[in-house]
């Protein structure tokens, strides 16, 4: 006997990542019958990144992460989410680059009418592999400084500049420590 599937249901959430000013905020709908990886793959194609090692969604106090064995075959629908409700999706675990998700609304969707939808956004993904938050701010500030930051004559100058200020100050010490000198 087989069980009836419950009616899929189109949830509407509000991605909004943290710690990164300028905001980057995506509105998706989808589907609550999608697997957790699925999501994560969205999230990946949102971002237009084209690899994301690993993820972990904290919600209702539990954890579900991409390399437990438990989380395998989750589907959106088990957390049973309501509107307003606020769960933690972090995407590439290595940089930590954490989003707060909320769902805005829950709505009834049609048996045919499941795909992923991006209905709004704001401001720009940051770049794949950068450092996290931490590694897109200081890229932020590197590009606002301009290149005078690394341009090769100022660099020169200024290695000059402190060569001249510390000529016969100091003494340049040995890498290799007295005792093994000959």
């Amino acid at each position: 006997m087989e069980t009836a599937r419950p009616p899929v249901k189109r949830l509407v959430l509000r991605c909004v990542l943290k710690d990164v000013s300028p905001l980057v905020a995506r509105v998706i709908a989808v589907p609550d019958d999608l697997d957790i990886r699925d999501l994560h793959d969205l999230f990946l194609a949102m971002l237009d990144w084209n690899y994301g090692p690993d993820f972990i969604i904290r919600v209702h106090a539990q954890e579900f992460a991409s390399f437990r064995r438990s989380s395998r075959g989750r589907l959106l629908r088990d957390f049973q989410l309501r509107r307003q409700e606020k769960f933690l999706y972090i995407c590439d675990t290595l940089d930590l680059w954490e989003w707060e998700v909320r769902v805005l609304d829950v709505e009834k969707a049609e048996a045919d009418d499941t795909a992923p939808l991006c209905l709004k956004g704001r401001g720009a993904a940051p770049p794949p592999m950068c450092g996290g938050p931490t590694g897109y701010r200081l890229m932020l500030r590197r590009q606002q400084a301009g290149p005078g930051l690394t341009d090769p004559a100022l660099v020169s100058a200024s290695v000059n500049l402190l060569a001249e200020a510390y000529a016969g100050r100091a003494r340049p010490r040995s890498a290799t420590p007295p005792k093994y000198r000959e």
